[in-house]
């Protein structure tokens, strides 16, 4: 309940109350009661710029921040361009296990986001190491580096499940 509350604080200095993205931007253990959500000072560098990142998981529409998790989230391809928000969240299991949300700013600019993605993650999709999720304008990978098979399931579900709903 705290890291919610803390959550809906940081989600309205960022101007993203609104944001579809904010749905997803939940704690390890809603996802699955495996995960636990990564502090912010044990997030690894290499996944995203720490100077942008204001906490684990966080979702914004400032423009570094959505720049950082467009290059992040394919592989150095995108920036920030026809993107209006961006999450971010990382948890931990027996390995890690990631989300790297992007809500695009107009359908053309989601399908072209898409075809990126999917080419980008195609490989590790086919390994079952990552999925790419779609919903109207908001699109999400879910990635791992080893989570178990039943997590894994369990979380694309949840992601599925948070990002069609009401």
């Amino acid at each position: 309940m705290i890291l919610k509350s803390l959550l809906a604080c940081s989600l309205l200095a960022t101007g993203c109350a609104s944001s579809d993205l904010a749905p997803l931007a939940v704690d390890g253990a809603e996802l699955h009661p495996s995960l636990v959500t990564r502090q912010l000072e044990d997030v690894p560098s290499f996944h995203v710029d720490p100077g942008v990142l204001r906490g684990n998981p966080f979702v914004s529409t400032d423009a570094e921040f959505v720049s950082a998790i467009g290059r992040s989230s394919s592989q150095g391809d995108l920036r920030g361009e026809g993107v209006r928000a961006a999450l971010y969240a990382l948890y931990l299991a027996e390995e890690e296990l990631g989300l790297y949300g992007l809500e695009a700013e107009t359908t053309a600019d989601a399908d072209r986001l898409e075809d990126t993605l999917r080419g980008i993650w195609a490989h590790n999709e086919r390994l079952g190491r990552a999925s790419v999720h779609r919903a109207g304008e908001v699109l999400v990978v879910a990635w791992h580096d080893g989570v178990s098979p039943g997590c894994w399931e369990a979380v694309n579900a949840r992601v599925a499940e948070l990002l069609n709903a009401p």
